[in-house]
């Protein structure tokens, strides 16, 4: 008898480390999450989201523009492995159109994106407003 208690407190004991262990990569990946939505949702990087939108459509955020808005889709937020904080922004809560930035911090506070990804429906309608630039 006093044998099997051992091996049931050995088992609990191992699970409630399992339980700890588990718990704290929770509570870790939630802080981790939290930090990229930060950074992705910040003024500086607004900026760089907003200065790529307007160079692509120049009447960008007015009634003349094909872009009239845009939000940071928080589910796609994850890091590179080579380095920045990969972010998807969807143009006008068309989730068919978006752009994919790669946020590199600059050191600074600022920050620039070491390229852009583009939706086909995003390049669809701007040759549909400025025509196609072969």
């Amino acid at each position: 008898m006093p044998r099997k208690k051992k091996i049931k407190r050995l088992l609990i004991g191992i699970a409630v480390l399992i339980g700890i262990g588990l718990g704290g990569f929770a509570v870790h990946q939630q802080q981790e999450k939290q930090k990229m939505i930060e950074i992705a949702t910040s003024k500086e990087a607004r900026k760089v989201y907003e200065d790529y939108l307007k160079n692509e459509d120049p009447q960008a955020f007015t009634a003349k523009g094909f872009i009239y808005s845009y939000k940071v889709d928080k589910e796609s937020l994850d890091y590179n492995p080579m380095g920045g904080l990969m972010v998807t922004v969807i143009i006008n809560g068309d989730e068919e159109m978006d752009v994919g930035f790669n946020l590199m911090d600059n050191g600074d506070g600022t920050y620039s994106s070491a390229y852009y990804t583009s939706s086909p429906k995003f390049w669809q309608t701007q040759e549909k407003y400025y025509g196609k630039s072969d």
